[in-house]
């Protein structure tokens, strides 16, 4: 009777296993066959805006000797990206306080727009200002402008560091 048991659950589980071979052979069948399909006559594409493509990054020297707009050289058929602005320097002034300001002018398409940017005075040193910001400027061309409120500055100088990405121009 033992030996009947044996052979019997045997028997149900070789033909539960056949069954579960069935089921999902055709499955595993259809996914090798998938793999196999190869496509031809693929197109390429190429995303030439991508910002990593054409990185751009430029510091501009700003001191009091000179308030006229500095210009920044874009180059011919590219759109400028302004994506971070970082200003470091120093400014005095015999007066209570002055507060230093670069002024970013940007043109697009005949249309002049100005920002504004104030550094922030150190805590530790004072009279040495520092800014990080991240913006989105567009430009087909752009200047650098000291300005200040307050009392005039007996002394300013500034690095504007300007960095972003070139895309074609529409």
């Amino acid at each position: 009777m033992n030996r009947i048991r044996k052979v019997m659950t045997t028997l149900g589980c070789i033909s539960l296993m056949a069954l579960l071979i069935a089921a999902f052979a055709p499955k595993a069948v259809h996914g090798v066959a998938a793999a196999l399909v190869q496509v031809v006559n693929t197109v390429m594409t190429q995303d030439v805006d991508q910002p990593a493509r054409a990185p751009f990054q430029v510091t501009v020297p700003i001191n009091i000797n000179s308030f006229s707009f500095t210009p920044v050289t874009i180059p011919s058929g590219q759109r400028l990206v302004v994506d971070f602005v970082s200003l470091s320097g120093a400014a005095e002034t015999s007066g209570s306080y002055v507060q230093p300001i670069m002024v970013l002018s940007s043109t697009v398409g005949g249309n002049n727009s100005n920002y504004y940017f104030a550094p922030t005075q150190s805590t530790t040193v004072p009279g040495q200002y520092y800014s990080n910001t991240q913006t989105i400027i567009y430009a087909d061309s752009l200047s650098v402008s000291p300005a200040f409120a307050g009392y005039t500055p007996s002394f300013m100088a500034f690095n504007v560091v300007i960095s972003g990405h070139l895309i074609s121009n529409p």
